[in-house]
């Protein structure tokens, strides 16, 4: 008897996670503010930074893919890094809740034009942690390897540019 009590008593927790599981997705896309075309899984964009080099950029444009950005990561690539893409401009905050590595941290205006930058930001082991925000409104935000910023030279003033992959608009607000 005690089996088969056990036994219901799984499988309704299961459903109930699963349950769960469903209304946290259709939640998230919910969310999804009008206007933002969400990235594909996988979706990159190459940012040409001032001294030549090309970084690939993963985007994050969904509220679920901004939340989780490059968290839990062992390693990120001299060549590697994040690019956020937000519906309308606003002092974004960015916390390293969950992140192994340290990151530098640019903030660019509707003309991808840099107005904030955080250097070489630590991880945080634990809570509460310090969130990070520009002293103006950004739309688009891009992580990089720590040195990353010193290395090529980027300082507030600068204008950035990157490419898109096909089918996703460089603007989040763009039809």
């Amino acid at each position: 008897m005690d089996r088969a009590r056990q036994w219901c008593h799984n499988a309704r927790m299961r459903s109930a996670a699963l349950t769960l599981l469903v209304l946290i997705v259709l939640l998230g896309s919910a969310l999804t503010p009008v206007g933002v075309q969400p990235a594909a899984a996988g979706d990159t964009s190459t940012l040409r930074l001032p001294n030549g080099h090309a970084v690939t950029l993963e985007i994050a444009s969904t509220p679920h893919q901004r939340s989780l950005g490059l968290m839990f990561r062992p390693s990120l690539p001299n060549d590697r890094g994040m690019l956020f893409l937000f519906p309308s401009p606003d002092r974004y905050g960015i916390w390293m809740k969950n992140m192994q590595i340290p990151l530098d941290i640019l903030w660019l205006d509707d003309q991808k034009r840099i107005i904030h930058i955080e250097m070489n930001v630590p991880p945080c082991p634990h809570e509460p942690c310090l969130i990070y925000h520009p002293d103006a409104p950004a739309l688009y935000v891009i992580e990089l390897p720590a040195g990353a910023a010193t290395h090529a030279n980027l300082r507030t003033g600068l204008s950035l540019d990157w490419t898109a992959p096909p089918g996703s608009p460089p603007r989040p607000d763009t039809p």
